[in-house]
């Protein structure tokens, strides 16, 4: 794997996502800890509780400890868009230059997106996040 060799990549994620399982796979000598799939939660159960950097495929490769939340407090949303890396192959051919590819008509990303280009579940990850920061600090008060 070309996209590995000479460089630092670290696996982050979700806990129990199976970032150390994906890893033991690409290299199986790595031979890192993981555990079962939890049946409550039908995903894997939180093993990783450390950061080590480890010669993988010509590089080097961190298996990191998983999160169970993001917080997007302190990005605006134009931070989680310029984050999406796989946005920014294309952002220059959006119709607008502030697109933020979820409402605007001839978005060049949402396109690429119809087209397969982008990952469609990456997209509708993106368009929760930005929901979420469009919501921040909103509260629903009931009175009785």
């Amino acid at each position: 794997m070309e996209i590995i060799k000479n460089k630092t990549i670290v696996f982050t994620g979700q806990s129990g996502a199976g970032k150390s399982t994906l890893l033991n796979i690409i290299e199986p000598k790595l031979a890192l800890k993981t555990n079962e799939i939890s049946e409550a939660l039908g995903r894997g159960k939180h093993t990783t509780r450390h950061v080590e950097l480890m010669p993988l495929l010509g590089g080097l490769v961190a298996d990191t400890p998983g999160f169970s939340s993001l917080d997007f407090s302190t990005m605006t949303k134009e931070d989680i868009r310029d984050n999406f890396i796989e946005f920014n192959k294309y952002k220059d051919t959006c119709e607008y230059s502030d697109c933020m590819h979820i409402k605007e008509d001839d978005c060049y990303i949402k396109q690429m997106v119809k087209d397969n280009e982008i990952n469609e579940q990456r997209y509708n990850d993106y368009v929760e996040f930005i929901k979420e920061k469009e919501n921040e600090g909103i509260s629903f008060n009931s009175k009785k």
